[in-house]
């Protein structure tokens, strides 16, 4: 056939499906039990620029400057320092309650996180370590989301290593390498494995009996440039339940062979510390006895310590099924600070209509005022789900319920006294997806960030925390702070 005449054909082909597009009924044609659509072409056309949205330009637009140019006064060259101060003050508290990338604060309370500020500004000269549990689904494994937040609060705070980590890892951690020997029955609130009828689990959410001995190895990863502040260890503690006495532990470095040995005739839950006084990159523990392993604390210096608690397939609704009086002294002894709870892209493709939506938020309302319950006084950070696509009539587009998702759990976590992050909104909103995996910043499946996607998203939660405390240091050192006040929503 002719180049012309395949051109022609082509052509005419085009404006038969644009003519069906044109005529066809927008609410589809009924044929049996099947329900026929053809995409419009208006839609077609929005798709198309949707598209051109780069996620850099919009991430650009969150930033907030915490610095205000100083006021020069008529009668001197010098700056006025207070009034300075001052408008500093009110130039972050508007960017804090008017920019769509900030919290929406419980009850318009930007003083919300000040709590935590002030164990974490204490912490090194007291000797102790302040911890952020950070719950999520799988869009935070490989420590990403999380590491972020360790970085900029352990450089202003002090602190160092990876966290609180499981005995034995099946989720993939970027902060450390770690292995295990021995036998054991795991118990977890997610995934399929068998559970506790006691609830009982520790601030992981997973637990491992052991009965006879085992082996816990941990070392520092190889990376590229400059040695990580996660990569150093010197505070290091196993959380346990004794059950029946004569428990013992031993820690080993491994680059040295120096060895620090345990042991507890003291049954029931505690946390034994190993009194090393030196910083190593690969140690191991060998413990023997009957026991409950909740988790080993692996931390260097004094300061904050933030836990990366990643969840594969968890919608976040299982913090009820931990039994309260035990949840309360695991939280008591391993000193928690902060949660972040990371959820609800597990749960969107389950939700079908506004009702189900509601169920949902109901569940996760309850989760928040479970740990209020156990840990009460404790900042709560719930972040919502990314922008998420499906095949809806025949192309890629936001899952129905998701902005609805995102609206209630906005409204309805702010009122039961937690702060919420709109990661949906932040990212761009409906469709916003396909620029991200257009970028590279998303996968293919559409669903979830690439660590470089991660990284970025981030830093945009990083540099709201690092406004918010910004205001708390100025806040805290001018003497007149009734002069500003809370700003309500």
């Amino acid at each position: 056939m002719k180049p012309n005449r395949i051109l022609l054909f082509i052509l005419c082909i085009i404006a038969c499906l644009a003519f069906i597009a044109f005529v066809f009924p927008k609410n589809g044609i009924k044929l049996l039990n099947t329900t026929l659509h053809f995409p419009e072409l208006s839609e077609i056309m929005v798709r198309t620029q949707e598209e051109m949205e780069d996620p850099e330009e919009i991430l650009k637009k969150w930033k907030i400057n915490p610095v205000v140019e100083p006021e020069v006064s008529f009668d001197s060259v010098k700056p006025n320092k207070k009034a300075n101060r001052v408008d500093t003050i009110r130039h972050l508290e508007s960017a804090l309650t008017s920019m769509e990338s900030t919290f929406e604060f419980p009850h318009g309370n930007l003083s919300y996180f000040d709590s935590f500020f002030a164990k974490a500004e204490t912490a090194r000269e007291q000797h102790k370590i302040i911890r952020v549990l950070y719950y999520g689904d799988s869009q935070i494994e490989l420590d990403r989301f999380s590491s972020n937040l360790r970085q900029f609060f352990q450089k202003r705070f002090g602190g160092g290593g990876p966290g609180m980590v499981p005995f034995h890892q099946t989720i993939p951690n970027g902060a450390i390498n770690q292995s295990y020997s021995g036998e054991y029955s795991c118990y977890s609130l997610w995934g399929e494995t068998r559970k506790n009828k006691e609830g009982d689990y520790g601030p992981l959410a997973k637990m491992f009996r052991i009965e006879g001995s085992s082996t816990f190895t941990a070392a520092a990863p190889k990376r590229k440039g400059e040695t990580d502040r996660r990569d150093n260890y010197s505070n290091i503690s196993l959380l346990i339940n004794n059950l029946k006495g004569n428990f013992s532990t031993e820690f080993t470095d491994r680059t040295n062979q120096t060895k620090y040995s345990l042991q507890t005739d003291s049954t029931g839950i505690q946390l034994l510390d190993f009194p090393i006084h030196f910083s190593t990159q690969s140690f191991s523990i060998s413990s023997k006895g009957n026991a409950n392993i909740y988790g080993v604390l692996i931390d260097d210096g004094f300061g904050v310590a933030v836990d990366n608690i990643a969840m594969r397939g968890a919608s976040g609704q299982h913090f009820t099924q931990m039994k309260d009086s035990l949840m309360r002294l695991h939280f008591q002894l391993v000193n928690v600070g902060m949660f972040i709870l990371q959820f609800g892209g597990n749960a969107v493709p389950a939700l079908s209509s506004e009702k189900s939506v509601d169920n949902y938020v109901a569940n996760i309302i309850a989760q928040i005022k479970y740990l209020q319950r156990v840990a009460p006084n404790t900042p709560i950070l719930f972040i919502g789900p990314s922008d998420m696509l499906s095949i809806v009539d025949g192309e890629l587009k936001t899952y129905k319920q998701l902005p609805y998702l995102v609206e209630k759990l906005n409204a309805e976590i702010s009122k039961s006294g937690a702060a919420f992050w709109n990661m949906y909104k932040v990212m761009g909103g409906a469709n916003s997806m396909r620029s991200w995996v257009k970028k590279g910043w998303a996968g293919n499946d559409y669903v979830h960030f690439t660590s470089k996607g991660a990284q970025e998203i981030a830093r945009v939660l990083t540099q709201t925390f690092e406004a918010i405390y910004e205001r708390y240091k100025m806040k805290k050192n001018d003497n007149q702070l009734s002069d500003f006040p809370v700003y309500e929503h």
